[in-house]
């Protein structure tokens, strides 16, 4: 496994802003990407297939670029965030760290009521309890899936999660907690 996850990336490969301006993540090195889907097939924890891979400093910043992502400026109110309790206690920091008008931290899923849309953030384990998660609100809203701890080494991987936007971190797997991967 070590061979097929390595990745050489030669110091004038960046010395433009666009490695692949083709693609949605046009910093993102192919040779990257194609590492980060072996990885993923390997262990089964996430379809890759007709997907893209976007690379960020930690799943905070991915975290964030997904609320602006799937807000919308037409909108009169701010979309809601929620997640069910007990939640990553840095959900509420990111949907509140930059004031954005775009979107709001509404407290626990379970007990969310409100009309409109709305993003669930879902940790699946869950951090800070371990538990596996599903969405609870499931009125139609859109829905983050926070993976960081579905990894072999923390959790049995009994299928691939296969979502619209799903967050892996490296830190998690590989112990670079101050490394910022996401």
């Amino acid at each position: 496994m070590k061979e097929r996850c390595v990745v050489v990336i030669p110091g004038w490969e960046l010395m433009s802003y666009f490695s692949d301006k083709t693609n949605v993540c046009w910093f993102l090195q192919q040779d990257l990407a194609e590492a980060i889907k072996a990885l993923h097939c390997e262990i089964g924890n996430a379809a890759t297939e007709e997907r893209y891979i976007v690379v960020g400093n930690g799943s905070s910043q991915l975290c964030q670029a997904a609320l602006f992502a799937l807000s919308s400026l037409s909108e009169d109110k701010p979309l809601s965030i929620v997640a069910a309790v007990p939640y990553y206690s840095t959900y509420e920091e990111e949907a509140s760290y930059v004031q954005s008008q775009l979107y709001k931290w509404e407290g626990d899923a379970r007990t969310f009521n409100k009309p409109g849309p709305y993003i669930e953030m879902v940790t699946s384990p869950n951090n800070p309890d371990g538990t596996i998660r599903e969405p609870v609100v499931n009125r139609g809203g859109k829905v983050i899936y926070d993976f960081a701890y579905y990894w072999p080494h923390y959790t049995p991987i009994t299928h691939r999660q296969d979502h619209d936007i799903m967050l892996f971190t490296f830190s998690k797997i590989a112990g670079h907690a101050g490394s910022r991967i996401g």
